[in-house]
C-alpha cells in the first residue's frame, strides 16, 4: 500500500473523506496488521510513593520521552511526519489505527513482517537514518578502505552517524552531537534525579551516565550500572542494540525503559552467579575458542517496566535484556541481566501458550509453563555472556565479533545465546541445582516459544535464530513432526545431543568471525521448511506480539 505523504494529509484532514477513500483490501491490510498485535495492560499506581521517590520517577519517564526523540530521527524522519500528522485526526478509525501501527513500527515499514510498507510512499533502507539514504554496503566498504586508521575507528564506532562532508565524501558525526538538542535536557534530568536518591550507587550511576551521554564514552557508566547495590529504581538507558544497522551491523539505537527493582526476586537469582565459568568450560568446542570468565560479574535484576520507549517501544518486545554490549566491558567487568516480569506473563499468557495450543503435540501440553519459559528466558540471557565475544582464531583475531561478521551476527547471537543457555540448564539439572523433574518442562516451552518467535519473518533476528533452531533440530534430531496430526513434539531422548551438535556449530562461526561462512550456515538452516511454514498457517489468525499499553497513575 502506498500513498504520498500530500494525500495522507488529505485523506485524514478534518474536511475530507476520510477512509472512504482507502480501497477495502487497503483496509484489510491495516487490519492485519494491527491484529498481529494482543493489546496488554501494563499499569503502575505511583500514588502510594513518598517524596522524593515520586518525583525521581517523574523525571526518569521525562528523560525517556527525550531519548524517544533521538531514536525517531535515528529511524524515520519520514516517519515523525506521519505520525505528527495522524495526531492530530480525530475520530477515525483506521486513522488511530495507522497512527499505532507508526508508533509500534516507529516508521512506516513493519518491523515484524521483514520491514513492509504500509503507508506512505517511501521504501525501506537497512540504513535508516544513520547512514545517507544512497549509501550501500559496498559504498561504505570502499570508502572505509581509504580512510586512515583513527578516522576508520570513527567511522565503525557504535556511537557515530555517517554524514555527507559536502565535498563529495563522509564524515563520521558523534551521537552526542548530532542529538544534542535532547540530551541536554536528559543529563539535567539524570543529574537532577542524582541529587534526590538516597542511594549512593544509584546516584553514582546517573551522574555518569549523565556524563557518558555527553562524550559517548560509556565505560565507567556500565561499570557504575553493574555495581549498584540497593536500589529501588533501574533504568535500561542509552544507545545499547545494534539490530537496525542493515549497513554494517554496528550502529547501536537508544532505548529506555524506566524500572522499580523487586529485590526478593532478584535475589533468587544469586544462585546462578557463581556458574558462569563452569557454563564456559562445559562448552561443546576446543579450548582456544573459549574465553576467560574468571572475576566477571553477572548481575541479575527482576523488575516491572513503568515505561518504554526508544527501540524498547518499537518492534520486538523483549522481556529480557543482557546489557551492554561492548565487548570491553563484557571482558572486565560482566553484564546486567534484567528480566522484565509483567513482559514476561504478558508473552506467554497472550501469545506463547495459545500458539502453543495449535501446535504442539498434545500429550506434551502438560509440560508448557510459565516457569518454564523464564527458565530459558533466564539461560538465554546469562549465556549471552558466555563464548566469544572477541574473534579467536584467523585473520580476525582479536576483533570484536559483531564487527567481523557485520548484521549477520545478530541472529546468530540470539540463536548462541538460545542453544547455549539449554545445554547449560541441562548442565545446572546434572549438578542438582535446577530440578531435573522440570527438565520437560523447560525444552517443551522453548519449543513452543521458537513458533512464536518464528513468525516475525526472516528479517527480524529472533524469528532467524527460531527458524534455525527448527530447521537443525528438526534434520538432525531434537524435534519431530507429525504429519497426520501437524504437530510438534521434543524428542527427549535425542534433545541434549541436538543441541549441544548445534551449539558447537554456532560458537565455532563466531569464534572463526568468517562471514562467509556464517552466510553459508544461514543459507542452509535460516529458512522456513514446510513443516514449519504449515504450522505458521495454522496460527496466523493468532496475534504475534503483545502491545503493551503502559499507564501511570500520579494523583
Amino acid at each position: 500500500m502506498k500513498y504520498s505523504f500530500l494525500i495522507i494529509i488529505i485523506l485524514f484532514s478534518g474536511c475530507a473523506k476520510k477512509t472512504s477513500l482507502l480501497s477495502e483490501s487497503q483496509k484489510m491490510k491495516i487490519d492485519h496488521y494491527t491484529a498481529q498485535y494482543a493489546p496488554y495492560d501494563m499499569p503502575f499506581d505511583a500514588r502510594g510513593m513518598k517524596e522524593p521517590d515520586k518525583t525521581i520517577l517523574k523525571k526518569l519517564t521525562l528523560a525517556a520521552v527525550y531519548l524517544d526523540s533521538i531514536y525517531w530521527l535515528q529511524t524515520s524522519q519520514y516517519g515523525i511526519h506521519l505520525r505528527d500528522s495522524l495526531m492530530q485526526v480525530k475520530n477515525d478509525p483506521y486513522a488511530q489505527k495507522l497512527l499505532t501501527l507508526i508508533k509500534r513500527n516507529a516508521g512506516p515499514f513493519e518491523q515484524l513482517n521483514e520491514y513492509a510498507p504500509f503507508i506512505g510512499n517511501q521504501s525501506y533502507y537497512a540504513g535508516d537514518e544513520i547512514y545517507p539514504r544512497e549509501m550501500t554496503v559496498e559504498q561504505f566498504d570502499d570508502y572505509y578502505s581509504k580512510l586512515s586508521k583513527a578516522k576508520q575507528e570513527q567511522f565503525m564506532s557504535p556511537y557515530t552517524v555517517i554524514r555527507s562532508d559536502e565535498k563529495g565524501g563522509f564524515k563520521a558525526v558523534p551521537y552526542h552531537v548530532e542529538y544534542k538538542q535532547y540530551i541536554t535536557p536528559i543529563v539535567s534530568l539524570l543529574n537532577e534525579c542524582a541529587d534526590l536518591s538516597d542511594s549512593p550507587s544509584f546516584s553514582k550511576f546517573l551522574r555518569l551516565k549523565a556524563q557518558a551521554l555527553t562524550t559517548d564514552n560509556y565505560f565507567d557508566a556500565d561499570v557504575a550500572w553493574i555495581d549498584m547495590k540497593d536500589n529501588k529504581f533501574d533504568i535500561v538507558f542509552g544507545p545499547f542494540e545494534t539490530y537496525s544497522d542493515g549497513i554494517k551491523g554496528v550502529k547501536a539505537k537508544y532505548e529506555a525503559s524506566i524500572e522499580i527493582v523487586d529485590p526478593v526476586e532478584s535475589k533468587k537469582l544469586d544462585i546462578y552467579t557463581k556458574y558462569l565459568p563452569d557454563f564456559e568450560k562445559n562448552l561443546p568446542i576446543p579450548e582456544q575458542y573459549k574465553s576467560e570468565v574468571k572475576g566477571l560479574t553477572a548481575k541479575f535484576i527482576v523488575v516491572q517496566d513503568i515505561i518504554r520507549t526508544g527501540e524498547a517501544a518499537a518492534g520486538y518486545q523483549a522481556v529480557a535484556t543482557n546489557l551492554p554490549n561492548d565487548p570491553v566491558v563484557h571482558e572486565k567487568k560482566g553484564t546486567t541481566k534484567t528480566f522484565w516480569t509483567n513482559m514476561l506473563k504478558a508473552r506467554f499468557n497472550a501469545i506463547i501458550k495459545p500458539v502453543s495450543m495449535k501446535v504442539l503435540d498434545e500429550s506434551q501440553l502438560q509440560y508448557l509453563s510459565d516457569d518454564g519459559f523464564f527458565q530459558f528466558v533466564l539461560m538465554h540471557e546469562i549465556c549471552h555472556a558466555v563464548g566469544p565475544r572477541t574473534v579467536k582464531v584467523g585473520p580476525k583475531k582479536g576483533m570484536a565479533v559483531n564487527a567481523a561478521i557485520g548484521p549477520n551476527y545478530n541472529a546468530l547471537e540470539e540463536c548462541k545465546a538460545d542453544i547455549t543457555g539449554l545445554l547449560s540448564l541441562a548442565y545446572l539439572i546434572d549438578k542438582g541445582v535446577v530440578d531435573h523433574k522440570k527438565e520437560k518442562s523447560f525444552y517443551v516451552s522453548y519449543l513452543g516459544s521458537l513458533f512464536r518467535s518464528v513468525r516475525f519473518g526472516l528479517a527480524e533476528a529472533h524469528a532467524k535464530a527460531a527458524a534455525i533452531a527448527l530447521s537443525y533440530l528438526y534434520k538432525n534430531g531434537g524435534i519431530t513432526f507429525d504429519a497426520g496430526t501437524q504437530r510438534w513434539s521434543v524428542d527427549f531422548n535425542n534433545f541434549r545431543t541436538g543441541i549441544k551438535n548445534l551449539d558447537h556449530d554456532l560458537l565455532i562461526l563466531e569464534g572463526e568471525g568468517d562471514n562467509a561462512k556464517v552466510q553459508h550456515f544461514f543459507d542452509t538452516w535460516a529458512k522456513f521448511l514446510p513443516e514449519v511454514e504449515s504450522s505458521i498457517e495454522k496460527v496466523k489468525e493468532l496475534p504475534i506480539d503483545v502491545l503493551p499499553n503502559y499507564t501511570i497513575k500520579w494523583e
